[in-house]
């Protein structure tokens, strides 16, 4: 009989220990988030990928009544900051900013990553924005299939702005372009920049023959006449530049490359923080004042969910590799 009120006393204990822990993980799921979190940009300020964060930032602090800090780690082809989201204590408080460019195109364009690309935890997708080919204003080019005959012509002469390693969405539109056109992108001149606004500088001055930044990067400087545009990277007309044709309009439709924007967490990060983030980012992308502080920059709002991102990225990396020639 004692044995028996033993093993029940140990039993209720059991049990209440068990009630007690899965009361204090609810809870917590309910509580998150209950302090400040980080949002690390691995950029510089004043791009896109800065623009978007801080913007998602800044609605999500909103909405959420905490402070959403962005932090900016440059440099390096994004990787540092990437590494620091991976290396970040995975509660949900050290998030980083990703995209096409600390995603897919470093997994093909740099060897040895210090982090395996599918390894991290993929939150949602916020935003598009499509590249833009240009010319400056006083080129002899009035269209896309212009620029490719002379690309053609004379290659090693052929001058464009390279973006850094070409890691990000410009070299990506830039292999689509020679690969379309039949012209071997080693035998090209890209000169090097630090980004979407050198570049524009660059092309601009007439020191390139083409370019390819963001819509967001080129508008002003395509509104203030110093640039002419020839065809935007996407499906469909964007909204910034109406009278600006698509490139398949352009004649070369296997060219297509918009920059997406999310926002990702290190490895392992708990299902219900995952769930959180998915349900704010859909919703801040309800808010008609969050879809044009996005178009201010020429980014245009669109949602996915960690599966969907992850199944987007797998797809991409595939289409990126065939381009860096690693698989045929």
């Amino acid at each position: 009989m004692r044995k028996s009120k033993h093993f029940f006393t140990s039993l209720m204990l059991i049990l209440a220990i068990i009630l007690t822990g899965w009361n204090e993980q609810a809870q917590s799921q309910e509580a998150y988030p209950t302090k400040p979190i980080e949002i690390i940009c691995p950029f510089a300020p004043g791009g896109s990928y800065d623009l978007f964060s801080r913007t998602t930032a800044s609605f999500l602090s909103k909405k959420w009544s905490i402070p959403v800090n962005v932090v900016n780690k440059p440099g390096g082809n994004a990787i540092p900051g990437v590494l620091a989201g991976y290396n970040a204590n995975p509660d949900g408080y050290t998030m980083f900013a990703d995209g096409n460019s600390t995603s897919s195109l470093l997994e093909v364009a740099v060897k040895e990553l210090p982090f395996k690309i599918m390894d991290r935890t993929y939150v949602g997708m916020v935003g598009t924005i499509p590249q833009v080919f240009i010319v400056p204003t006083k080129s002899p080019f009035k269209n896309l299939l212009e620029v490719a005959a002379e690309a053609k012509r004379d290659p090693e002469n052929f001058t464009w702005a390279m973006h850094g390693a070409g890691t990000d969405t410009t070299g990506f539109s830039f292999r689509q372009f020679f690969t379309a056109i039949g012209v071997d992108i080693q035998k090209t001149r890209g000169i090097v920049v630090a980004g979407g606004g050198p570049g524009v500088i660059l092309v601009a001055g007439g020191n390139a023959k083409l370019g390819c930044p963001t819509v967001g990067s080129a508008k002003s400087s395509i509104n203030a006449g110093t640039l002419r545009a020839l065809a935007v990277t996407q499906k469909d007309r964007h909204f910034d530049l109406p009278d600006v044709p698509t490139t398949a309009e352009a004649g070369l439709p296997g060219v297509i490359t918009v920059q997406w924007n999310g926002i990702s967490g290190p490895p392992k990060l708990p299902a219900f923080i995952v769930a959180k983030w998915e349900k704010a980012l859909d919703e801040i992308l309800k808010d008609p004042e969050m879809i044009s502080k996005l178009r201010n920059f020429g980014m245009t709002g669109v949602y996915m969910n960690s599966k969907e991102v992850r199944e987007y990225v797998t797809k991409e990396i595939g289409v990126a590799a065939k381009l860096w020639g690693l698989i045929k």
